[in-house]
């Protein structure tokens, strides 16, 4: 082609592009069955109710669908909306300007047995309602609230419920916010096929819910969150009599779930499960699971996934058949607070198995206090200021002493198998013992003995206690690493490890 007639042909295209840009208007439109049925723009139907789908007698349906969509800066205000009467009814809010405010209730598929009701909010748009109810009825109706592009915004102010006695979705995508306060998402009791499930994903995506949050309400409800930021307070995953098990899961970079106030998983039964995978951050205050038959747990089981934990973490739990919390695969748990195991008295549950399992990662915790055999140090790294029980590192575990905390106290025993190791940091001369054993220490494996930050300065006559035990002392490490350098012409004695605990500074020999 020519040069000039592409030049010419570009010119036409660009100025039939400024053209239909200068020509563009807010608008308000319907199509189908909708009541009222005279849009205008703004659209405002004052105290009345929007009807989309089966509206012309919404108890008697005419099981003919509707739509609605506000665009381009147009307005839509109501006191009440129904989408969805046993048929389809679909609101669409897109771009920029454009905004539904609504007084009263927006109610996603909440009535007849076959409804579909969708709510879509895009790129830029807000939706503003005072309660949200997204399914209901019927556990063959399925409403969807789905939220997606940059600066999108939905605000419940009032109670937000996600499959109450239906299928619910709701869905939170590529940039997208929603703002909430009371959340329930799996909502009735009695109703095994309901369920309420909610997605989260994608980087810029934020929800922020400043009431109560409850994932698995009575039904079954879950969250899923990838590479997006939820904000909760006092959070729940499992209430009551949940008939499945409520799940939510953490993943993706840059993906968090951070909770203020008390963060629980587990219902009165026992049921709820939170799994932090790669690169997944979960950020709680202080944390209670109530776990029977191994039926609620936290995983913290995949590379980068991390919870920080700022206050204490109680585990109950009866009838184990496996743990409720579970960190492997690089994982890092750190709570700052205590971590205590407390097994429920229920007769008739008889201990299974141990409520924590370390497998892999770093576990810190400031202080741990766990009945016995209720750890099972598998693998991976422990740390703790103090520990309450008998300590059993027999497989392939390291117990680390004076990084996180400048020594360890256990009040009970210490076991280490031949596969464990001892690893000791060490910032200068120690008259008291860095790891501190109140009853009997039996070693075996490998002790390593390092330096705080790469260096330590020690003299001639610079004693460091490493160990000290109020009971017996049995074994003896089959490998012993000191790895703190010391000045030209000094050396290691290491003759009284095994009767004071010692090491002393000498001159080399």
């Amino acid at each position: 082609m020519d040069k000039h007639i592409r030049y010419a042909l570009s010119t036409l295209l660009a100025a039939a592009s400024l053209g239909t840009a200068g020509t563009a208007h807010a608008y308000v439109t319907i199509a189908g069955d909708v009541s009222p049925g005279n849009p205008s723009d703004p659209w405002d139907l004052g105290s009345g109710t929007l009807r989309v789908g089966g509206a012309s007698n919404p108890w008697e349906p005419t099981f003919n669908s509707g739509e609605v969509i506000v665009a381009s800066g147009g307005q839509l205000f109501s006191a009440g909306a129904l989408l969805g009467n046993d048929r389809s009814g679909t609101v669409q809010v897109i771009g920029y300007g454009s905004k539904w405010t609504n007084s009263g209730p927006i109610q996603i598929c909440v009535s007849g047995d076959d409804c579909q009701g969708l709510l879509l909010v895009q790129s830029g748009a807000e939706v503003l309602t005072e309660d949200l109810v997204v399914g209901d009825r019927s556990s063959q109706n399925h409403g969807v609230l789905r939220v997606e592009g940059y600066d999108a915004t939905v605000t419940s102010l009032g109670d937000t419920y996600v499959g109450l006695r239906a299928q619910g979705s709701v869905e939170l995508k590529q940039g997208a916010s929603f703002f909430s306060n009371n959340v329930y998402i799996g909502g009735a009791s009695g109703c095994s096929s309901c369920n309420g499930q909610v997605t989260a994903a994608g980087s810029g995506t934020k929800w922020v819910s400043t009431g109560e949050f409850v994932v698995g309400m009575y039904s079954l409800g879950t969250l899923d969150i990838d590479r997006a930021e939820v904000s909760t307070i006092n959070a729940r995953i499992g209430y009551r009599d949940a008939l499945r098990r409520p799940a939510a899961s953490v993943r993706g970079w840059g993906g968090t779930w951070t909770n203020q106030g008390l963060f629980r998983v587990g219902t009165v039964q026992g049921n709820g499960e939170l799994t932090i995978g790669a690169y997944g951050t979960l950020v709680t205050e202080d944390t209670e699971i109530h776990s029977e038959l191994g039926g609620a747990f936290i995983k913290v089981n995949d590379v980068y996934a991390s919870w920080l934990n700022s206050g204490d973490v109680t585990v109950f739990a009866s009838g184990n058949r496996s743990p409720s919390i579970v960190v492997g695969k690089d994982a890092f748990v750190s709570i700052d607070g205590l971590l205590r195991t407390a097994p429920r008295a229920v007769g008739l549950y008889p201990y299974l198995g141990p409520s924590v399992r370390l497998e892999d990662g770093d576990l810190v915790a400031g202080a741990m206090e766990v009945e016995e055999g209720d750890l099972d140090f598998a693998g991976g790294r422990l740390e703790t200021g103090s520990f309450v029980g008998d300590l059993a590192n027999t497989q392939s575990g390291e117990l680390s002493v004076g990084e996180a905390h400048p020594a360890t106290a256990i009040v009970g025993s210490y076991s280490q198998g031949p596969g464990a190791t001892l690893r000791i940091v060490v910032g200068g001369a120690s008259p008291s013992p860095l790891l501190d054993v109140d009853g009997d220490l039996l070693v075996d494996g490998a002790l390593e003995v390092v330096p705080a930050d790469g260096s330590v300065s020690l003299q001639v006559g610079d004693t460091i206690a490493l160990l000290g035990w109020g009971g017996d002392l049995a074994g003896t490490f089959a490998a012993v690493n000191i790895a703190v350098p010391l000045a030209p012409g000094l050396a290691w004695d290491t003759s009284a490890l095994y009767t004071t605990g010692e090491i002393t500074v000498v001159p080399a020999t």
